[in-house]
Formats: C-alpha cells, structure tokens, sequence
C-alpha cells in the first residue's frame, strides 16, 4: 500500500478579485485553467512557463494567462491574476503581489 501523495506547493488565490476574474469565466475555460491551478501545485515551473520578473511567473491556457508568485519558503503559490491575453494583460504585474 502506498501514501497519498501530497502537492509540492499549495494554490491560493490572492484576493477576491482574482476569484471574480474565475468565476466569470465561460465553463470550458474555467474547467481548464481549474485543472491547470491543480498541475502547477505538483510543478510551479511547467514547460512553457515564462519567468515575468522575479518570481512572478506566466502559464498560458489559450487566449488566457495565468500570473503567479512562487513562495519557495513557505511551498505556496498565489495566483495574482487571470487575464484574457491583451495588450493591457502585464501591466502592473508588481503591484497584483503587494
């Protein structure tokens, strides 16, 4: 018999606001960027990736991205927002993790 086993990291949503920004989302998007927030607790740094600035990193689903801070200290990830791909998409990336 083997143990369960545990995420590397645990996934938290940062504020409301990124809760607002998933809830709204059609179902087929939400059910994929859901799945993609799973995948990232076991590998924060999947193929893909794109390191924004320090540990601010990027994953892409689609037409969205999801940007997200690395905590290596406490094995935490939190996601500071999720945006439909735009010009406007990183823009203030820095102050969505103060």
């Amino acid at each position: 018999m083997s143990a369960i086993e545990q995420p590397a990291f645990e996934v938290r949503l940062r504020s409301k606001r990124v809760q607002r920004e998933l809830d709204s989302l059609r179902e087929a998007d939400h059910a994929r960027i859901v799945s993609r927030l799973k995948a990232l607790a076991n590998d924060p740094r999947p193929r893909g990736c794109e390191k924004l600035h320090d540990a601010i990193f990027r994953v892409r689903i689609g037409d969205f991205r999801i940007i997200y801070l690395i905590d290596e200290e406490y094995r935490r990830i939190e996601v500071g927002g999720i945006r439909r791909r735009s010009e406007r998409t990183y823009r203030g990336i820095e102050e969505l993790f103060r």
